[in-house]
């Protein structure tokens, strides 16, 4: 299946479905994560965005990073990967998401985090409260547990 890039994404084309690959940030902070907030319609996610062709996932990361919120990060080991497979506006959706260990290197420290963006706005989340939160992929909160217990990688996949 070719690779092609298809607006500023890297996708795997195969007639007239593509595969997205993204890449997300798990950054914890005195029993905390840090999660991206979805602003007009209330749902939360780890933060990152679109593997761009000619980056690697970690990269993109630290890019995303730098976009929305002007923070310098550094992506670390990988903690899971999922593929995500859902429907969103009556479109057939399928994502690969590379889940890295993140850490900032911001002196202010990881407290202090703002969104460049008017869509979108981080928040800190008590580990204790991750079933309180829509939270996607549906995947994620598992991804979140494991990764603060220090467990090794895992895959999943998820059909929504």
């Amino acid at each position: 299946i070719p690779l092609r890039l298809v607006g500023s994404e890297m996708c795997i084309r195969d007639r007239n479905r593509h595969i997205e690959v993204i890449a997300r940030g798990v950054m914890f902070h005195v029993e905390r994560v840090l999660l991206c907030k979805n602003v007009k319609h209330g749902y939360f996610y780890l933060p990152g965005g679109h593997v761009e062709l000619g980056e690697t996932a970690a990269q993109a990361l630290v890019r995303e990073m730098q976009e929305e919120a002007a923070l310098a990060v550094v992506a670390n080991e990988v903690v899971a990967i999922d593929e995500h497979l859902f429907e969103q506006n009556g479109r057939a959706r399928h994502e690969i998401n590379v889940y890295l260990a993140m850490k900032t290197l911001d002196s202010a420290g990881p407290s202090s985090i703002q969104s460049v963006e008017e869509h979108i706005a981080f928040e800190w989340c008590e580990l204790s409260q991750l079933d309180t939160r829509d939270i996607r992929p549906s995947h994620a909160k598992a991804v979140i547990r494991t990764a603060a217990a220090g467990k090794p990688l895992a895959w999943s996949s998820v059909r929504e």
